[in-house]
């Protein structure tokens, strides 16, 4: 039951909420900066309220029907208000900042404000619930807008034209591409501590025998080792590998499909994978470079499977994306400084 004089909030809320998700569909780039603002303002509100009257929040104690945050709210949380919500208030000022970003960045802040969404549901009354599940909804639509969309020209489509999934990173780098495209087959992802440890997650997790290689060999090397295939190649510009898998498996393994035969494969209970990397020219010492991952099931079953799948570990996987552009760009910028100053030496010869 709503008491009365929350109807009038309640109601707006959920109203508010509805008029965003339909807009998601339409226009998700002006969804994001409703979402940035609406942020932006209860990271305000919390701040302001939390320094003046902190004691407000207890009232969210007799709203809830989940005894779980009942108990919470009278018990440590009455006594630790003003740090706990001036928190609270600093990650949603965090997601606005993130959700004002492109790329992996935003993405990052529609997770945050996913996990926020969700966990004040339970709050009932106190949260306008359905509200967090709705505005939930128009976060999911206004990313699955704003993402970029698989491109028919890209290296991929000759092998995955309609995706299951479609992940696109980009970055630019104050290099050329020849020398951008030659370290990003030669990157070693086992450096990172990060990609080490998400792999290791992973390896434990699905109860996998985790062995590193005993030496670097670039991931282009190492992946064809695994057994994945290099589907097509343009020399100083873009490669194209892949494989079909079942990643949900112990131990999995890559099993190396044809350039010629790829596109055909449909052998069941199967996923096929290609990911490329690619370094466009947009200058002579400045590169864009890209990195596309596409995934297609070969029938009903894979796609379920690999659904859960995606669902637990996506996260894992961008992640990692992420980290090898930022490692691309520091080495190729070291490598780039290192041969100018090279050249200028050998000038003054």
């Amino acid at each position: 039951m709503i008491p009365q004089e929350y109807l009038v909030a309640y109601l707006s809320a959920n109203l508010i909420a509805l008029g965003i998700l339909a807009l998601a569909f339409w226009r998700p780039a002006i969804v994001r900066w409703i979402w940035v603002a609406i942020f932006v303002w209860a990271g305000w509100v919390n701040t302001m309220t939390a320094a003046r009257e902190p004691w407000v929040y207890l009232v969210y104690g007799d709203l809830t029907p989940s005894a779980i945050y009942r108990d919470f709210i009278v018990g440590w949380f009455s006594t630790h208000i003003q740090p706990f919500v001036l928190s609270i208030a600093a990650g949603q000022l965090t997601i606005a900042i993130l959700l004002s970003r492109k790329g992996d960045a935003r993405w990052l802040g529609v997770m945050g404000a996913s996990v926020f969404l969700l966990a004040i549901a339970p709050l009932g009354v106190g949260s306008g619930f359905p509200f967090s599940v709705i505005a939930f909804a128009s976060l999911l639509v206004m990313e699955w807008g704003l993402r970029p969309k698989p491109s028919p020209e890209s290296p991929a489509a000759a092998f995955i034209a309609h995706p299951y999934v479609h992940d696109h990173h980009e970055i630019e780098i104050a290099a050329p591409a020849d020398l951008v495209f030659f370290d990003s087959t030669r990157l070693n992802l086992q450096t990172l501590p990060l990609v080490r440890a998400i792999f290791r997650i992973r390896a434990w997790l699905m109860r996998d025998t985790f062995e590193p290689p005993v030496k670097p060999l670039g991931i282009v090397a190492e992946t064809m080792v695994l057994g994945w295939g290099l589907l097509a190649h343009t020399p100083c510009r873009s490669i194209v590998m892949g494989a079909a898998t079942r990643p949900w498996t112990r131990n999995v393994t890559f099993r190396t499909i044809p350039s010629h035969k790829f596109a055909a494969f449909d052998e069941p209970d199967y996923i096929k994978i290609v990911w490329t990397l690619e370094a466009d020219p947009i200058g002579p010492e400045r590169t864009r470079f890209r990195t596309e991952t596409r995934v297609e099931p070969t029938d009903q079953t894979a796609r379920r499977k690999f659904f859960w799948y995606w669902m637990a570990f996506g996260l894992g996987i961008r992640v990692i994306r992420w980290s090898l552009l930022r490692e691309l760009r520091r080495h190729a910028l070291r490598h780039h400084r290192e041969w100018a100053h090279t050249t200028v030496r050998e000038k003054h010869a």
